[in-house]
């Protein structure tokens, strides 16, 4: 719960630089936690202290992508939230893409989920969903 809090302050302060209050979502379907006026967001942290290289979201938590649901994902490194990426939902549908896996699971579609792949050949690709380059976006 601790880490949780450290990463939600890390994100509202990275988003009041560019004049973007993130409010906490009091209701609603589970898994979107915050709001940025109408736009809905799911909070994912990817500890690249780990092994892990991809954070997985499960599709029934996430719901139906739309225009104004955004994924906030943090990257964690030497244990401190050092990057924030606002990734649109429908970009995770992208087809051929090395950085969002649609990893459907017929037989158990309850572990269905949306794969989001972070190494040293993506993220040069990921650096258009970063703040900076997503701001004025929110702001509509």
């Amino acid at each position: 719960m601790e880490k949780e809090n450290t990463i939600t302050t890390f994100i509202k302060s990275e988003l009041e630089n560019y004049e973007l209050k993130l409010t906490a979502k009091e209701s609603g379907r589970e898994g979107v936690d915050f709001l940025i006026g109408t736009n809905e967001f799911f909070l994912q942290s990817l500890d690249l202290d780990t092994i892990d290289r991809s954070a997985k979201i499960v599709k029934k938590d996430l719901g139906e992508l739309n225009d104004n649901l955004f994924i906030a994902l943090v990257l964690i490194i030497e244990d401190e939230a050092r990057m924030v990426y606002l990734i649109p939902s429908r970009d995770l549908s992208q087809s051929n893409s090395n950085i969002f896996l649609n990893n459907d699971v017929s037989l158990m579609p309850s572990l269905s989920n949306w794969e989001i792949r972070i190494s040293v050949h993506t993220i040069p690709k990921i650096v258009k969903y970063s703040i900076e380059n997503m701001a004025d976006k929110l702001k509509n």
